[in-house]
């Protein structure tokens, strides 16, 4: 094998010069983005259900779906609320379907079967299985102050740009559907001797798409066009209705007809105090390059601006900018880890070695890249941070190769000797030392989950580039080191060779000294775990605040849109404030990846403020909660910055159930008390509704049926009254326009006028509702929460700067022992604390087949327990370093810490490796076992000082940048390996001269 590579160094070369074409190609054409994509695993469902109370919705619509659905088994859970006039469920898949198409195909039957137990009157059921489809542009358009106008306006951008290449769909936001009101006039109605229902009819007759057909003139076909539609607005006013007499009046007597904005009043998008529609451009992910995309919808709004003047469009959110910034950026700290490996190679090896060492960076990176789009990958922040943490680790087999190849010629041995006789005897040692990293990555490639699907771009980066390097270590490297390294003259004689001759003789010399040394330090590191934080993923580091605002359950939208105007324009009198973008009635536009998307709701509402930087938030969040507290006491706010990992209601999330609503309530009021009493929260607030007041319709059945009227009759007025009833559909406009039937008043109906309102039996007299019905007002529910059909209550909290989960959730356990829950009640953890746990239950589940991987690749190339468990010593001597230096920088321990503590695993291990090799090589030789530890340790001190050095000098541009995710994994490793270093070239030979023994020849 060994002969065939030199004899085909010309092809092998032509062919790392291909792969590396190959990488530069890809890189230059490879879809970009700044996150990873997701599965669809995540879907909101909303059924309507007009005029229901939050029980009914409750009992009729919400339970039969959680049954349905339980028996759904790709389903996680199914969070319901139940609220006047609708049912809406979260529904999430298990973490472990990736085929979510399927698994939404049958969430879509259990709903179907679930619908048959639906009363009949349920309107429309909608499932949306994409919200986690994330706005690459979001552009607003504004200029008029009519709604209906900018979302014509819209519409007529939308067909302009829905042909851009990338494009997966565009979605309207804050846009007002159109209706048109014919107001009845009652007492008209009255006079005339007309009922809603006549007109309902007449209407219905009157609105036909009746086609003529067509006629041949001379060969010609005409067609012939049927006045059967309504084609104007006075069209409809003209409608004759028949008098009970036989005589007809237009509609207009009866009735005020107008064209408008749908009612009730829509969601509503606002930039900088000015009402706007907004257009959400979806892009194909996974296929498109986001910086390009951005570029073609830039081109394209500037070729048309002309065309919708007087009217503006402008960027709310802009992702492509964000994704060129972040990978510019890591591009920058890729290029800043590269010259500093190539300096720290420098001053540790000499010219020659260390331009043969820097030399496989370049190829590796290419050859990765290039492969890694062959593969389908993306590029995007997480693919370049696994190369950045690799490459440090990567060249470690290209030192240990040159060194052992300048060595052999320093020592008078021959070119063609040399390269056999390194290539021979470390091809085994760096493929096992490469396995063990990859076994160290392997459980978080496997995992499934959220958190594996957003971190999963690490490991299979660092396993391609180290799987690269390898080969190119044993072929490439050697070939290019026998041919460019000459023979020194003073070889052994630097400042790194006294170095390992000193540590050599302090190995062994005093071997258990060191072994208790090591220990105490271990004991003393394990002894500042409860000093360190815990945090599950950091704040992003994008200078934006986000306000979430919530008024009391039943609260109309217009009512929450001035409030949220107040608020608005006090925020705008703050420091520091660039723009402000306001969400009435719906969360907005998802422009980051964490947020979480809600359905609509009246009592809702969002606002994004930008600020110049990230340390301007701060001093904001303050102020706005300030503001809130002393000047909106109808506000419930949660005021933050956005976070990273996956989209979560809050940091902190107490989920209470207990069968007794009492009971419940009270269990809420309690946990509630506890986190408002902990120093580490703020913001706490909790979802138990104060209720409703109602109004009672009773009616008298003896009374109803003598004047012909049923309960469905006063029920189908009452609606009638105030939402209306659709007559007709308009038919002259792109889209149909309802037309609704209803009072002049409308929902603004009040409660004397609603006492004297007619009602119409089956011969169309009049009747009022006094005559037959009394009225009632007592206190009802706005809504009720369901967890897979168990009721729930939850209270939630944000965290104040510097504080964890943990640190809440601890103070909460504290206040509980003192104050305990009602019995019965059970208590469930959301928030970070749930995201934590279920993060790490999956890497637990893949841990044995990468603790199975790292077993076969020691137990292969030693074939010795002992050995083997020497190994393994090296991963608590890391400890010695993890966590006070997570500690001493003031990083918490959360996921991003513990895929530091996995690469650091990977590269401990291949520095115990190495030196056990020498070792085993100097014992086969004949040496004492003290002799061989000293000379191992001699001959392997500088590439394990090497690979330290580079890996620690690639990491520091990740430790010291200004985001807010890397950094945590970047002082664990460093840390980590520093303390490691030492103690492996210590401590780990101290434990072999007191267990090794010389190998002795196995019996036949």
């Amino acid at each position: 094998m060994i002969d065939r590579l030199l004899r085909n160094r010309r092809l092998l070369g032509m062919v790392v010069t291909m792969l590396c074409l190959l990488g530069i190609a890809a890189y230059n054409t490879m879809p970009r983005q700044e996150d990873p994509s997701f599965p669809y695993r995540a879907a909101i469902l909303t059924v309507s259900y007009p005029g229901a109370s939050a029980d009914d919705v409750e009992r009729l619509i919400l339970r039969p779906l959680a049954d349905e659905l339980l028996q759904v088994e790709e389903v996680d859970f199914a969070r319901g609320t139940a609220r006047t006039g609708v049912a809406i469920s979260n529904i999430r898949l298990q973490d472990t379907i990736y085929e979510t198409d399927k698994a939404w195909d049958r969430v879509r039957r259990a709903i179907d079967r679930a619908r048959q137990e639906f009363p009949d009157d349920v309107g429309a059921i909608s499932l949306d299985d994409r919200i986690i489809d994330i706005p690459a542009v979001t552009l607003a358009v504004s200029g008029s102050p009519s709604v209906t106008e900018l979302t014509g306006v819209a519409e007529r951008l939308k067909q302009n740009l829905s042909d851009i290449p990338g494009l997966s769909r565009i979605e309207l936001d804050g846009d007002a559907d159109e209706q048109i009101t014919l107001a009845l006039d009652d007492a008209a109605l009255y006079r005339l001797g007309i009922s809603p229902a006549r007109i309902l009819n007449t209407l219905s007759r009157r609105n036909q798409t009746t086609p003529g057909g067509f006629v041949v003139v001379d060969g010609r076909r005409l067609s012939i066009l049927p006045n059967s539609e309504f084609q104007s607005l006075e069209a409809i006013r003209a409608t004759p209705i028949a008098l009970p007499d036989g005589s007809q009046v237009p509609l207009a007597a009866a009735a005020d007809v107008w064209r408008g904005p749908a009612e009730p009043r829509q969601p509503e998008a606002w930039l900088d105090g000015e009402r706007v529609v907004l257009l959400n451009l979806i892009m194909e992910e996974g296929t498109t390059d986001a910086i390009r995309f951005g570029e073609r919808v830039r081109e394209r709004i500037e070729a048309i601006r002309g065309e919708f003047e007087p009217y503006s469009i402008d960027e709310m959110f802009f992702q492509p900018d964000k994704v060129e910034e972040r990978l510019e950026n890591l591009a920058w700290s890729l290029v800043l880890a590269v010259v500093i490996i190539v300096a720290v190679v420098f001053t540790g090896m000499g010219l020659r070695m260390g331009l043969l060492v820097a030399s496989i960076l370049p190829m590796v990176a290419m050859i990765s890249v290039g492969l890694y789009d062959m593969g389908g990958g993306v590029l995007h922040q997480i693919a370049v941070i696994g190369m950045v943490i690799s490459l440090g680790i990567l060249i470690d087999n290209a030192i240990v190769m040159v060194e052992s190849i300048q060595s052999g010629l320093d020592h008078g041995r021959s070119r063609s000797e040399v390269f056999q006789r390194s290539v021979r005897e470390l091809a085994g040692p760096l493929g096992a030392s490469t396995g063990t990293t990859i076994a160290a990555f392997a459980p978080l490639l496997l995992a499934k989950g959220g958190t594996a699907d957003f971190t999963r771009g690490v490991p299979v980066m660092i396993m391609l580039t180290l799987s690269v390097s390898y080969l190119l270590a044993i072929s490439v490297v050697p070939m290019l080191a026998v041919r460019f390294l000459k023979p020194r003259k003073q070889a052994g004689r630097d400042r790194l060779a006294g170095l390992s001759r000193w540590l050599g003789a302090r190995v062994a010399g005093m071997p258990g000294g060191l072994i208790l040394i090591g220990g105490v330090m271990v004991a003393t590191s394990l002894g500042m775990t409860p000093f360190m934080k815990q945090q599950f993923f950091p704040n992003a580091d994008r200078p934006r605040v986000v306000v979430e605002l919530f008024t009391p359950e039943g609260t109309d939208i217009a009512r929450t849109a001035e409030l949220s105007a107040d608020l608005e324009r006090a925020i705008r009198q703050k420091p520091n404030v660039l723009t402000v973008h306001r969400f009435v009635g719906f969360a907005g536009p998802t422009f980051y990846y964490n947020l979480s998307r809600y359905p609509r709701a009246a009592n809702r509402g969002r606002i994004v403020v930008k600020t110049p930087t990230l340390e301007d938030t701060t001093a904001l969040v303050r102020q706005i909660r300030e503001e809130t507290r002393e000047n909106f006491p109808e506000l419930d706010v949660r005021v933050g910055i956005l976070g990273q990992g996956p989209p979560r209601v809050a940091p902190v999330e107490v989920r209470l159930y207990n069968a007794s609503d009492d009971q419940r309530a009270e269990a809420v009021k309690t946990v509630y008390a506890g986190l408002r009493q902990a120093s580490s929260t703020v913001d706490v607030r909790h979802d138990l509704d104060p209720g409703v007041p109602s109004v009672a319709i009773h009616v008298d059945d003896a009374i109803a049926a003598r004047y012909g009227i049923s309960r469905a009759d006063v029920a189908q007025s009452l609606y009638g009254q105030s939402f209306g009833a659709v007559a007709e559909r308009y038919r002259q406009e792109d889209d149909p326009i309802p037309m609704v039937l209803r009072s002049r008043e409308g929902t603004a109906l009040s409660l004397p006028r609603l006492l004297s309102i007619n009602l119409y039996n089956d011969q169309g007299q009049a009747v009022p509702l006094s005559a037959v019905a009394t009225l009632e007002t007592r206190w009802e529910p706005a809504s009720r929460f369901l967890r897979d059909g168990v009721r729930v209550n939850a209270v939630t909290a944000n965290l104040k700067t510097g504080h964890s989960f943990s640190q809440a959730l601890d103070s909460l356990e504290q206040y509980l022992a003192d104050h305990p829950l009602p019995e019965g009640t059970r208590m469930a953890y959301g928030g970070d604390a749930e995201g934590s746990d279920e993060a790490n239950n999956a890497l637990l589940t893949t841990a044995p087949i990468g603790v199975l991987l790292l077993l076969f690749f020691l137990l292969l190339l030693f074939n010795s327990f002992v050995r083997v468990g020497i190994v393994l010593l090296t991963v608590p001597l890391a400890a010695v370093g993890i966590f006070p230096g997570l500690v001493l920088s003031g990083n918490p321990f959360g996921f991003q810490s513990l895929l530091g503590v996995i690469a650091l695993v990977g590269i401990v291990v291949n520095n115990a490796i190495v030196l056990l090799d020498v070792m085993d090589r100097k014992l086969e030789e004949g040496h004492p076992i003290r002799d061989a530890v000293r000379r191992a340790v001699e001959e392997r001190t500088r590439p394990i000082l090497l690979t330290t050095g580079t890996t620690v000098a690639g990491l520091l541009p990740l430790a010291f940048s200004s985001s807010t995710l890397w950094p945590p994994m970047a002082w664990a490793i460093i840390s980590g390996l520093l303390a490691a270093t030492v103690l492996t070239l210590l401590v780990v030979p101290a434990v072999c001269v007191k267990l090794v023994r010389p190998r002795h020849p196995e019996p036949a």
